[in-house]
């Protein structure tokens, strides 16, 4: 009995849990910062490669990398308070340490973070659109079977086995939508699951990443 109540509150208690919420937040926020990350990735390569001849791309290669930890510095922000995921990014030499431009760039070039944090910003963009496209649908459908009693005599809820007429009928679209509900957020928290590991594993730093592996 006990076991049994364990299974259920785990089941059920997944409504109350604040992360929950901050995970559907998350899965909205990543298809379109994932669009971001790649567009700005393809101009910022497509320009530097296409001008590397002239020794005018090398700038822009490296300005491209810069940014690129930047925004893999913000994606450990966003696992940190939204995902609640401990990361920690690398700590390249700083310019007082460097002792010249050549040693503060090389720091930053042979760094894990910096090549791990590109994979994750372009593992972004097709995952982000799966969770987006996954989170609307779900959501959508279960929030409109939940309102039913309040919106059925205004609009039409046609259903193979015939349309909704009766607040009996409505509320038992309720119960649908509230089981639509309940399953969803465990696919919700799985997908946010996925975001969690790759977090782990290609934004922390090298050192972290090394007791890991």
């Amino acid at each position: 009995m006990k076991d049994l109540l364990t299974g259920l509150k785990n089941v059920l208690g997944v409504f109350l849990k604040p992360g929950s919420y901050l995970n559907i937040l998350y899965l909205l926020l990543a298809f379109p910062l994932g669009i971001f990350y790649f567009v700005y990735l393809i101009i910022g390569f497509s320009i530097g490669l296409g001008l590397l001849y002239f020794f005018i791309g090398l700038p822009f290669l490296l300005l491209t990398m810069f940014s690129w930890r930047l925004f893999a510095r913000f994606e450990g922000l966003q696992a940190r308070w939204l995902l609640k995921e401990k990361v920690e990014h690398d700590s390249p030499a700083r310019w007082s340490e460097a002792s010249g431009f050549r040693n503060w760039i090389t720091s930053r070039l042979s760094s894990k973070y910096t090549w791990k944090g590109l994979v994750y910003l372009l593992l972004k963009t097709p995952l982000g659109l799966i969770s987006f496209i996954v989170t609307i649908t779900l959501t959508a459908v279960s929030g409109v079977l939940i309102v039913a009693p309040f919106i059925y005599r205004f609009v039409d809820y046609e259903l193979p086995w015939g349309a909704i007429s009766t607040m009996p009928q409505a509320l038992s679209l309720t119960a649908i939508g509230l089981g639509i509900g309940l399953l969803s957020l465990h696919i919700f928290n799985g997908l946010a699951a996925v975001f969690r590991w790759l977090s782990r594993n290609l934004l922390n730093s090298g050192q972290r990443l090394a007791v890991a592996e």
